[in-house]
C-alpha cells in the first residue's frame, strides 16, 4: 500500500513538471523527465520496514505452532473423554481435529523446509503450504458450523432456564462473539493463502490479520491478569 502511494506521489510530480511546461515548448520539442523512485525516501522505507516486521511476526507464529500437534493430541483426548453431548457438535469437534492434524502436519513440513531443515525443492513447499492453508480453511468453515450450533443450543438453553446468572450468560455469548469475529477475520485469509495467485491484496491481509490478532491478544492478555 506504501508502496502504491509513493507511486502516486511521483506520479503527481510529474504531472505537475508537465502542467508548468505546457505551452512554452517550441513545435517539435519534446521534454523527457526521468523520474526514479529514491530507495532512501520515507514511504520506501517504511513499506519495506512494515513487511519485514510482518515477516517476522509471521515467522515467530508458525514457529510456535511447530509444538502445535501437542495441543492437538490433548484437544483429542480432552474430547475422547468428554465428548459434546450434542452428537452434531461431536462430529464437528471429531474432524476439526483431523483436519488440523492434517494442516499442523503440512505447515510444519514446509517451514521447515523453508529455513532447510527437510530438503524440499520451492515448487513442493509451495504445495505443501497451499494445501495446509486449505485445511485451515476447512477448520474454520467447520468452526462457523459448530458456533451456529452451539447459538442454537444456546438460545433453548436459554428460554428453558430463567434461572441461569445473567452474568454467566454474558461471558458465554461474548465468548460466542470474539470466536466469530476471529473466525470471519480468518476466512478470506485462509481463502487467499489456499490460492497459489492469492484472492486479496496486502492491505486486506494487514488489516484482516490486525484484527484477528488484536482480538486473541486481549483474551491472552485477559486470562493472565
Amino acid at each position: 500500500m506504501l508502496d502504491r502511494l509513493s507511486h502516486r506521489r511521483l506520479e503527481k510530480a510529474a504531472l505537475s513538471v508537465a502542467a508548468q511546461v505546457d505551452g512554452k515548448l517550441l513545435p517539435g520539442e519534446t521534454l523527457i523527465a526521468a523520474i526514479s523512485r529514491d530507495p532512501k525516501s520515507r514511504l520506501a522505507l517504511t513499506s519495506k520496514r512494515l513487511r519485514a516486521l510482518s515477516d517476522l511476526i509471521a515467522d515467530f507464529r508458525i514457529f510456535t505452532r511447530v509444538w502445535g500437534m501437542l495441543g492437538i493430541w490433548k484437544w483429542g483426548s480432552g474430547l475422547w473423554k468428554e465428548p459434546p453431548q450434542d452428537k452434531a457438535l461431536k462430529w464437528i469437534a471429531w474432524m476439526q481435529v483431523g483436519v488440523n492434524v492434517v494442516y499442523q502436519y503440512l505447515e510444519n513440513g514446509a517451514y521447515l523446509a523453508q529455513h532447510g531443515i527437510i530438503g524440499f525443492d520451492e515448487r513442493k513447499q509451495t504445495r505443501w503450504w497451499v494445501w495446509s492453508s486449505r485445511f485451515w480453511m476447512a477448520h474454520v468453515a467447520l468452526d462457523f458450523g459448530r458456533l451456529w450450533m452451539e447459538k442454537r443450543a444456546g438460545q433453548a438453553a436459554q428460554e428453558g432456564e430463567e434461572k441461569e446468572g445473567k452474568i454467566q450468560r454474558v461471558r458465554r455469548e461474548e465468548k460466542w462473539w470474539r470466536e466469530a469475529y476471529v473466525n470471519a477475520a480468518y476466512a478470506p485469509l485462509t481463502l487467499h493463502w489456499s490460492l497459489e495467485n492469492g484472492a486479496v491484496g496486502e492491505m486486506w491481509i494487514g488489516f484482516l490479520g490486525s484484527i484477528a490478532g488484536i482480538i486473541e491478544l486481549r483474551e491472552m492478555w485477559r486470562s493472565t491478569s
